[in-house]
């Protein structure tokens, strides 16, 4: 039995909690708002920063329960314990299970906007209740923040020039995850399609890379353990991140 330590998103709180509770391991939680991924340079600081604060011998490694995140985990560095990371683009792989799932969601609907019980029930701001490139709430205050000072015309323009979200999507997808009554939640997502008339889907999530990782089975092309005295890059091709020393001159 090892003992971990995994530093997760509050977007996967139910799912690494409900895994924690049957692992073989004994894992500590610690969560971090899951707004931080939009600012991927004061996420990787406090990540790095608890990273840092671990004691000595008080854990057998650091989990890190996050895809890339853009470029969030990007540069982490692993001090006196190893760092274990899925090899995943961002929470929606976790979301499926798989990065071959995630590959096949994205080819066949890249407007895809997300939703999960875990991301919505904590969500602190009610209009940004989506995991997208933007999200919607965001956008629409933009949209009426440009009409009152522009009138609707230019609004218009301004909303096209800068890549308007509604050019960009036309799915919206409830992940459900079985770790809870998300109905009120799916409700709110087919709302959200249905207003924007876009075509809503509800799929079955899938734990197993979570699983995976917080009971220790790390295999290579899944999982990327990073040694003591590596830290985290990314590489081009189907790995996506590798570990490297750190004192490695960076490309």
């Amino acid at each position: 039995m090892n003992r971990y330590l995994a530093l997760t998103c509050e977007a996967l709180a139910r799912s690494t909690y409900a895994i924690a509770a049957t692992t073989p391991h004994t894992v500590s939680v610690q969560l971090f708002e899951q707004g931080l991924h939009n600012t991927p340079k004061v996420l990787r600081a406090s990540l790095q920063a608890q990273i840092d604060a671990v004691p000595p011998g008080e854990y057998d490694a650091i989990l890190l329960l996050y895809g890339m995140c853009g470029t969030s985990t990007i540069g982490l560095a692993a001090r006196q314990l190893p760092l274990v990371i899925p090899r995943a683009h961002d929470c929606i792989t976790l979301y499926l299970g798989s990065r071959e799932r995630y590959d096949a969601e994205f080819n066949a609907h890249p407007g895809t906007y997300w939703y999960s019980l875990d991301y919505m029930e904590r969500n602190r701001d009610a209009n940004a209740s989506g995991l997208g490139a933007m999200n919607l709430g965001e956008m629409d205050e933009v949209y009426a923040e440009y009409v009152e000072k522009y009138g609707q015309d230019n609004a218009d323009y301004l909303m096209e020039v800068m890549g308007e979200w509604g050019k960009h999507y036309d799915r919206a997808v409830f992940i459900d995850m079985d770790t809870g009554d998300g109905m009120r939640f799916e409700q709110m997502a087919q709302q959200q399609a249905e207003r924007r008339n876009w075509l809503f889907e509800r799929k079955q999530g899938n734990r197993r890379l979570l699983e995976m990782v917080l009971n220790g089975e790390w295999p290579d092309d899944e999982v990327l353990v990073v040694p003591p005295g590596h830290a985290i890059r990314q590489r081009a091709g189907d790995g996506l991140i590798a570990a490297e020393p750190l004192d490695e001159p960076r490309d």
